[in-house]
Formats: structure tokens, sequence, C-alpha cells
């Protein structure tokens, strides 16, 4: 789209639309994405709905490319060098890793369920983690605690029922976010076990 069509139609948005498309690209480039699900994404997920080829154009300029996850309702931003990605410490890609592969185990799994998306305690977490790496659960639970609070914060995970999760809190229910299957799709689930494995190897 040329630059002059582009400005045309921006212009031709209401004062109401130019203050959400401001929003949704300042929540796209600053958080990553945006989740239909999560309540303060409503609305900017609706107008990027109505509006992405716009959104897309002005976010290409600067190398963004825009990605649409349709099933998992999920609004997304990459850029075409792989330039400003979000790095994790070693040990919150571990806690990642493993609640992926909770998260595919469990949609694989028929259950009933009383939340909406599958959920896990802190303590069955801890569990899991002790099962790859022997001995360190303990040891790790100041990790756990870091990497609970960097994916709660990149809505990859919440607190069953709200609130702030805690590595030392062993009841406490995580909610597994379909924003899991953009950050760590399905096509690589089955590799998650042997990345696990290689961790297990890896010195400190």
């Amino acid at each position: 789209m040329p630059l002059a069509e582009f400005a045309n139609e921006y212009a031709q948005l209401s004062a109401g639309e130019q203050t959400l498309f401001a929003d949704a690209t300042r929540r796209l480039l600053a958080e990553g994405l945006i989740w239909r699900g999560d309540e303060g994404d409503a609305r900017a997920y609706a107008f990027l709905l109505r509006r992405r080829e716009l959104v897309a154009e002005y976010l290409q300029v600067a190398g963004w490319e825009l990605r649409h996850d349709e099933r998992a309702q999920v609004f997304q931003v990459a850029h075409r060098d792989g330039a400003h990605r979000r790095r994790l410490s070693r040990d919150t890609t571990i806690w990642l890793l493993l609640l992926r592969l909770i998260y595919a185990e469990k949609r694989e799994r028929v259950a009933l369920s009383l939340t909406r998306y599958p959920t896990v305690t802190v303590g069955e977490v801890v569990q899991r983690y002790a099962e790859f790496f022997p001995g360190q659960a303990l040891r790790k639970k100041t990790s756990l605690d870091e990497g609970l609070r960097t994916l709660q914060s990149l809505k990859i995970v919440r607190a069953g029922g709200g609130g702030v999760l805690r590595a030392a809190n062993n009841d406490q229910v995580i909610e597994l976010l379909p924003t899991l299957e953009v950050v760590v799709p399905a096509a690589a689930v089955a590799d998650l076990a042997a990345r696990l494995g290689e961790y297990q190897r890896e010195p400190e």
C-alpha cells in the first residue's frame, strides 16, 4: 500500500478508532502479542480484526510482520530480521518448555474440567521438574518464582482465580493459556522432551 493511500485510510478513521490504532500498535510492540481472552486486550483485539491490513501496513514499514492465530485468538508481531526478541533466562526457558509440555498433555486428555483452559498446581509443576532434574527441585524455587512472574507478564500463564503466582504456594492453580501454542507451536511439542533432556546434561 503506497504511503499516500495509507495516510488517506488512516485519516478516514474516527477519533476513537485512531486512539485504538495507537493503543493496539503500542501493545503489540511493547508486549509482542494481543490475546482476546485477556480482559485488557479485548478492545484492541476487536480493532485488529476490523483493521488488520491497515495496522499490518504501518508495522511493515519498520520491519514488523503482523500475524494472527485465529484458533488461539492471538495477534502477534515478529521482526523480519529477528530483532527485539524477548530473551529468557535458561531457567525460565526450562519452566516455559515444561509448562508447554503439560499443556499439550492436558489438551490431549479428555477430562472434565471446571476451567476453560488446562490447569496445573504449582506443586505439580515442581514435581514434574523433579522428574527431569532429580534432586534440583528444592533449590529451584527462586527460579520458579522468577519464571512464573515473567511468564505471567507475557500472558502465557495466569493465576487461577486471579492474583500473582508464587512458587511457595504448592496448591495455587496455574491456568495454562492458549498463547502457549503461539509461543511454542504444536509442531515443536514432540521435541520438548528432547530439549529438556539436553538441559539435563548441560552444566549450570
